[in-house]
């Protein structure tokens, strides 16, 4: 599968802002030259173009650090016993002014070309669109979750504009980013002799049949986000996009970026993406992981990490069970995955082989989630999920269940230990020397499943639901795939399995898995309106396992997870009412120059001033577009 990959270097990210080549001798290139070094050059358009490629970071640190801590337990995608205190947010940051970085180096690449001829300012105009797409995909999501944002006068100041841009009501909003991606779609649909792009575009390198269907996408988050508030808006948009295939994204067109190294830190080494660790990313849930498990969908072998209970592992604890004394004990749920024989006189298991699919699907195991419910007796002991001092075998713990996967998110993680027995150490040793991480953003899986949600809804296109619905399902596959392989996460492929254990097997897989999961009933629209409609929702749950906020999103539009599904159900310990459907707003300090503004806008929208403690106000007071969406866990009202 051919992949969309960025390469951009510090060398020429840094170059934002150098001076146009020489190519003559004449006296106003010797003005050039000599001008005083202290003033600034003219700035190079296509190296603007790659810093803004540099900023686009809709999968920062922060953003892992603070808001998917936040929104993935509040939809439920993550497992685990929860406080009473599980609806209360801690700090903030990530999101909200995403776009202004991206933003700031098209305001600088618009003021450089107005001051070219008319000739030389249309080399530009692929350029100029595609930056703008980017700023419109930011916007949307700094959008998500505090509803209006100061866009439309923001980055202006130096061109003459304001340092105190108003804030667009997400309404105003909305009808403002629809007009500039139509702009843009409508320049990226020419197909332009003449454009400059080309290296300096390292994803689409200059392909503007490819930046159309990013932007006809950027298009599509705008029209499913619109659903409840304007309908028609939202299935004209739909219609759009969808009257030609030449505007909806294949999976050669997913946009998969690769940055290389941000920077050596002050060890030496390179932080690729971001360097810090992410802790905390969360744990599988149990009804995710059996859901995916009873499908055969094989995106659940690279979404999550497998568990340590590799053969030679099992036999471990097997070993330890008869020393006396020993209470380290294999949980119920993967011992019922094995086959072993047992001595009659010494009672020792030995390990035979594994049940049913065997590897790697033994090895994925999710935590259940509910309120205060790790002393529950169903979930301790032979069952054990939460005691994690009986999976302890000298120096050594060991994980039954799956988690997320850092190294999807962070890049360069370091050396990666097997699991193994004590005494046995074994590690890929290629991880610390640093790899470069791959992230995806916008994705075929991402566009299909828009369609066959407003498909549903009732647009007019020329595909049925269940044809967008497959199309989107078999994409996503095949993009966790190469996003899985790409960043070479452990098990990927045999060279990343623990050569101790014959039976480790590779996670990565190909048609013949995809076929086998879309055969499956689940994953087939049926005719049954809220039925096909929880399923489409499901799936987007699925896919944005890797965007907490695009999954939120999702979640908050679709009611899906469902109380009393037959897919993936809602617990029902927290009560959907007292879950926030926002992230908060703070007073502004009295010296802060926007605090008039940003007060007006909060009172416009509705919002009070508050922290994270005031949930039931977080979920009261909704951003424009989410209100008429039904509440969490209720399911689909379209």
């Amino acid at each position: 599968m051919k992949n969309n990959i960025i390469k951009l270097f510090v060398g020429i990210a840094a170059a934002s802002l150098l001076l146009s080549a020489v190519t003559g001798c004449d006296k106003n290139d010797y003005a050039k030259i000599n001008t005083d070094p202290a003033k600034i050059g003219e700035g190079n358009v296509p190296y603007l173009f790659t810093q803004a490629y540099l900023e686009f970071e809709p999968s920062s640190y922060l953003y892992w650090f603070y808001i998917s801590k936040i929104t993935k337990p509040l939809v439920q995608a993550t497992g685990g016993s929860r406080t009473d205190r599980y609806n209360v947010m801690g700090e903030l940051g990530g999101i909200g002014t995403q776009f202004v970085a991206v933003r700031k180096y098209e305001k600088e690449i618009a003021d450089v070309i107005s001051r070219m001829s008319e000739e030389d300012a249309a080399k530009y105009q692929n350029i100029q669109a595609a930056v703008n797409a980017m700023s419109v995909y930011l916007a949307v999501l700094d959008s998500d979750l505090y509803g209006s944002i100061p866009y439309t006068e923001s980055c202006e100041a130096r061109y003459g504009g304001t340092l105190t841009p108003n804030y667009d009501t997400q309404r105003d909003l909305f009808n403002a980013l629809i007009s500039e991606i139509d702009a843009d779609i409508a320049v990226l649909s020419q197909n332009l002799d003449g454009q400059v792009m080309g290296s300096q575009d390292p994803v689409y390198k200059g392909n503007a049949s490819k930046w159309l269907k990013f932007a006809n996408g950027v298009k599509l988050k705008i029209a499913i986000r619109l659903l409840h508030q304007d309908k028609a808006t939202a299935l004209r948009l739909a219609q759009e996009v969808g009257a030609s295939d030449a505007n909806i994204m294949t999976v050669e067109d997913s946009f998969i970026y690769n940055k290389g190294a941000s920077g050596a830190n002050d060890m030496g080494d390179y932080a690729f993406h971001f360097g810090n660790g992410v802790e905390g990313m969360g744990s599988a849930r149990k009804e995710i992981i059996d859901f995916m498990k009873k499908n055969t969908d094989p995106r659940m072998l690279v979404m999550f990490s497998k568990n340590s209970f590799n053969a030679e592992v099992v036999q471990a604890f097997f070993d330890a069970e008869i020393v006396e004394g020993n209470t380290s004990a294999i949980p119920a749920y993967v011992l019922e995955n094995i086959n072993y024989t047992t001595d009659a006189e010494t009672g020792k298991k030995t390990f035979v082989s594994w049940k049913g699919a065997g590897e790697p699907w033994v090895r994925y195991y999710g935590v259940p989630v509910g309120l205060n419910i790790s002393e529950k007796p169903e979930y301790r002991g032979d069952n054990n999920y939460f005691d994690s001092g009986k999976l302890i075998l000298g120096d050594k713990s060991y994980a039954a269940t799956s988690s997320f996967t850092e190294r999807l998110v962070r890049g360069r993680v370091g050396t990666y230990t097997f699991p193994t027995k004590p005494g046995v150490v074994s590690q890929i040793t290629e991880y610390s020397a640093g790899m470069p991480w791959y992230g995806m953003a916008m994705s075929a899986g991402e566009i299909n499943l828009y369609l066959a949600e407003l498909k549903l809804a009732g647009a007019s296109l020329p595909k049925t639901a269940a044809e967008y619905f497959k199309a989107g399902v078999r994409a996503s596959a095949k993009d966790y795939n190469t996003y899985a392989t790409l960043n070479k996460i452990p098990y990927t492929t045999k060279a990343y399995c623990y050569s101790g254990d014959p039976l480790d097997a590779p996670t990565s897989y190909g048609e013949d898995e995809i076929n086998a999961m879309l055969d499956k009933d689940d994953y087939q629209l049926t005719g049954d309106h809220q039925l096909d409609l929880e399923k489409v929702y499901v799936q987007q749950f699925l896919h944005f396992m890797y965007q907490p906020v695009e999954q939120f999103v999702s979640a908050r539009r679709g009611g899906v997870p469902m109380v009393n599904s037959t897919l993936i159900p809602w617990c029902e310990d927290f009560d959907a009412t007292k879950v926030p459907r926002r992230l908060y707003v703070a007073e502004p300090t009295l010296t802060d120059v926007m605090r008039e503004i940003k007060l007006a806008a909060y009172a416009e929208e509705g919002f009070t001033c508050t922290r994270g403690e005031s949930f039931q106000t977080l979920h009261d007071e909704r951003v424009w577009y989410d209100k008429g969406a039904p509440e969490f866990g209720a399911g689909p009202n379209l």
